[in-house]
């Protein structure tokens, strides 16, 4: 019922009016306010006064003034004075629930006033008697109980308003994990992609050109292609298997990091790039996060090595607050490395776990990677949550 009277309004304001017609019918005939609505003149003051707040919610001020100065006008010539109180305490509620608390209460104040002095008048010193406390302690009454409902108002008003703010937060925090999952599934797959068909290209070129003089050769350089292949289907398994839910019954295994360094520097050779590895420093366990960026930044610097370089390459690990990690090798002088999506991905990567990069010519004919990572990934880093 208050749902359906909510979404009419009008229909629960005259149901209010009625309701207050019949109540002033039913004030005893001994009010101390004065005489019932026994009269015509009395009625017509009464019914004037119901009929008003009809109008309370869309102009409620107005509505007070008229329901104040019929009340004043009853009390002074006593006709339905008592009936005439009640749409003024009705009015004054709704003025209040629209009012700050100082305005309700100043305009309490002034209806138990201008009340008091028209029973004064009417009654010859009549405000001297218990009848004026009586009107001033109903005014402020009906002023507090629409202060308290409108604080009451407010406070759910706010609530709704924080749940509403909360929820959109709650899906713009899972759009925005859903984006950088979504990158950080792209930068894996371009690692995966990019260091294995490098390795499948240039023994497949190996085998192609030894195919007839060496055939011993180009079948070990066959088999190289095989493997790489297959550990490219094998990884791009594993990060495709993280868009499928867990309903599939599929095992999920860890992503790759240091602790695969020498299964990836073995396959890089493999693809005829020598490489030689170089650690210093007490070997700590790193954050895994950390660890997994850390070996796709070698993974895609012995890609770029093994497709641009021109001989050999050198990773170095440094051990300690933070890990140092660098790879170089020589490239061509007349050769330029571009910018392109995998030393993006390698800056993205190492600034979202709070660490440097840099990746270039030093001028003596070697292209260096530079990395320094942090051992623990910093608080701010969400994605180790």
């Amino acid at each position: 019922m208050r749902a359906w009277l909510r979404s009419r309004p009008v229909v629960g304001d005259v149901t209010l009016a009625i309701l207050l017609v019949g109540l002033a019918a039913a004030v005893p005939r001994d009010a101390p306010t004065g005489a019932t609505a026994d009269s015509v003149q009395a009625w017509a003051l009464v019914l004037t006064s119901c009929a008003a707040t009809v109008f309370r919610r869309r102009w409620p001020y107005p509505v007070l003034a008229l329901t104040l100065a019929i009340a004043v006008l009853a009390m002074v010539t006593q006709e339905g004075a008592a009936g005439a109180l009640l749409p003024l305490l009705v009015a004054l509620y709704t003025a209040a629930t629209r009012s700050s608390t100082p305005v309700a209460l100043g305009a309490a104040l002034m209806c138990a006033g201008s009340l008091v002095v028209a029973f004064g008048v009417a009654e010859h010193d009549g405000w001297r008697s218990n009848t004026s406390y009586v009107l001033i302690a109903w005014m402020l009454l009906a002023a507090a109980i629409g202060i308290a409902v409108r604080n009451q108002r407010r406070a759910v008003s706010e609530a709704w308003e924080r749940a509403r703010v909360a929820e959109e937060s709650r899906e713009q925090e899972a759009q925005r994990r859903v984006n950088e999952e979504r990158l950080r599934i792209a930068r894996d797959l371009h690692d995966v992609v990019a260091h294995h068909i490098s390795v499948v290209a240039v023994q497949a070129g190996v085998a192609e050109h030894l195919l007839a003089s060496d055939p011993a050769f180009a079948k070990e350089a066959i088999g190289t292609v095989r493997r790489s292949s297959a550990e490219a289907l094998e990884e791009m398994s594993t990060v495709l298997g993280l868009l499928r839910g867990d309903s599939d019954g599929q095992p999920r295994e860890p992503a790759r990091g240091l602790d695969a360094l020498d299964d990836l520097v073995e396959s890089v050779r493999a693809g005829g790039l020598g490489v030689a590895v170089s650690e210093s420093g007490a070997r700590v366990q790193l954050a895994p996060l950390v660890d997994v960026t850390a070996y796709r930044l070698v993974e895609e610097a012995l890609t770029n090595a093994l497709r641009h370089g021109s001989g050999p390459a050198e990773v170095a690990i440094q051990y300690g607050p933070r890990t140092v990690l660098e790879v170089r090798n020589p490239v061509r002088s007349a050769e330029t490395v571009g910018e392109g999506h995998g030393l993006v991905g390698m800056r993205e990567r190492v600034t979202a776990v709070g660490g440097m990069v840099t990746a270039g010519p030093d001028g003596r004919g070697q292209f260096v990677v530079h990395a320094e990572l942090p051992t623990v990934v910093p608080i701010l880093g969400r994605e180790q949550l």
